[in-house]
Order: structure tokens, then sequence, then C-alpha cells
């Protein structure tokens, strides 16, 4: 049985299961969602930036639009001809201190809380292994620029102000999304100011830039990536199948795509497909359940 969820985040998800209900186009964008939101705070990016543990991959830092490569400030010490590895967290401090936006990616592997509310998304999708991350900002300094999402992010802002630059939405894909500039970005269709409790539900396709125009901003992004086969996996799967009763040499190639598209539409084919999909739905819901387990360990409480 499921943990029952932190009212606030109770309350962002039946916010986006309205959404889902009936799917803007665009976006959804409500103010107030969550009363001066507490389950996520300035202290707890903190807290989670002081573990010693915590390495490169976990963290996108930019500054004056560089990206700070973290890995030049990673160290280790020998302990039992083992390397316990650490990064220099005063490269951090510094970058921080002079303006830069930071990113902790992984949310749903550091608490169990922020992981009980990510399974919940996963399974108001077909097949959905969703991401967790915090963007912290400062004026004038932005982790990302403008870009498209190739699947549907939904966004609650827990403190400061964030400033949103929606753009005309364009055909979902997966390449050319990211550092678009303004003749890719296209028409500006709405600008949002975003404050702590405000809720944002964006489809993908949807080309934003964000601003943080006050002196400081940190929001939550949940990014809800579809992991249904995707058109690799199909075709591979086609081939094969083509490959076992192909069209006779030298045949007209209108046969050979006619043959192939036939494939791809049998009924055979697509329940074979389906299948596939549930059969990843229920793996990604172990592996959910089992990123779960990876922040708590109760077996010493008895000694406390």
């Amino acid at each position: 049985m499921k943990q029952k969820l932190h009212k606030e985040l109770q309350a962002l998800l039946d916010f986006y299961s309205k959404q889902r209900q009936n799917p803007p186009e665009a976006y959804t964008y409500k103010a107030g969602v969550i009363n001066k939101p507490t389950f996520f705070t300035i202290a707890d990016l903190q807290r989670h930036l002081n573990n010693p543990l915590m390495q490169p991959e976990w963290l996108h830092i930019k500054r004056d639009g560089v990206r700070v490569e973290l890995e030049k400030s990673c160290f280790y010490k020998t302990v039992q001809n083992r390397q316990l590895n650490f990064i220099d967290k005063d490269v951090i401090n510094n970058e921080i201190s002079q303006g830069a936006a930071l990113v902790l990616e992984g949310l749903d592997l550091l608490d169990a809380g922020i992981n009980n509310f990510v399974s919940r998304l996963d399974e108001s999708l077909p097949c959905v292994l969703s991401n967790a991350e915090v963007f912290f900002s400062q004026q004038d300094n932005e982790a990302y620029e403008g870009h498209c999402d190739a699947d549907d992010v939904l966004v609650i802002q827990l403190g400061g102000k964030k400033t949103w630059n929606l753009y005309t939405p364009q055909q979902r894909r997966y390449i050319g999304i990211q550092d678009l500039n303004e003749q890719q970005l296209g028409p500006v269709m709405q600008e949002l100011t975003m404050r702590p409790g405000d809720a944002l539900y964006l489809r993908a396709g949807v080309p934003h830039r964000c601003i943080t125009s006050a002196p400081f901003s940190l929001h939550m992004s949940f990014d809800l990536v579809d992991n249904s086969p995707q058109i690799e996996e199909i075709t591979r799967q086609a081939s094969n199948q083509y490959g076992h009763a192909c069209e006779p040499p030298y045949a007209p190639l209108g046969n050979v795509v006619e043959r192939y598209v036939g494939i791809l539409k049998s009924d055979q084919f697509q329940a074979a497909l389906g299948e596939a999909t549930r059969f990843k739905r229920a793996e990604i819901m172990k592996f959910r359940d089992m990123i779960g387990r990876t922040s708590i360990v109760k077996s010493l409480s008895k000694f406390s």
C-alpha cells in the first residue's frame, strides 16, 4: 500500500489529475495551488548539496551562460584500498555566491516522499518513468536557454519569483529543441510570473524561456518521460517480421513499402506492441518501488 502523500503534494496531484482529464493544447497555469510551500525549501536543497557523497552527475551549474565543469573539482581519499570520491564544495559555494544557477537532479532518488508523488504521476500515463529536479536561479542567470521539452512537464514554484515566456506550440520532436534563438522560439504566446505555490502544466513542444527578475527563484519540475516503445524498437520489430516474410526478389519498391506498412498495421503486430508496452510499464512500476527504497533504511531503528 502506498504511503499517504504530503498534503501539499496531494494538492499538486489534484491539479495535475484535473489537467489529465481534459489536457490543454499548450498549458494550464493556476495560482495558489499550494499555500506557502514547505515540503521542499532552500534548506532542503542546501542539505542535499552538503551530502559528501554528492557527485557531478547530480548537478548542473551555470553562470554567465557557461556551464561549470564540476568534474575538475572531484577528488578521492583511499580507504581500505578503495577510492571514496567527493567534490570540493568550495567551488559550488563560489559559483552560487557569484550568481550562478543550479539544477539538482534525481530528487525522487533522494526523497522518499517525492518519489511517492512521482509514482502517482507514472501511474497516470500508459508507460512513463518521470524525472524530478529542483531549479535554483538568481537574477540574470538561468540554468537553461530557451528550449522545448519532448515530454509534458509539471512545475511548482517553491520560493522567489520566476517569469516564464511561453511561445506558440510546435511539433513535438526530439532533435533541435535546446538553446533556441528568438526566431526558433517563434511568436510569444503568454508571459507568466510564478510565485510560491503556483503550478504550471506545460505540454510537450511548447517553447519557453525562463527569466529570474527577482533576487532568486526556486521551483521543482517533473518531467513525464514517455517510455512507450519508440520508433527504433518499432522498426526493429517490423524489420524482423519483414525478414521472415519479405517480397519476392526484384519486387517494385512500392510493393516492399506496402508489405512493410501492412506489417505495421496488422492486428498481430499492434497486439505485440501493446504487450511490450504493458510489460515495460510493469517493469517501470517495479523500478519505481526500488527507487523508493534508496533513501530508507529502518533496520537500525531498534538500536536508537
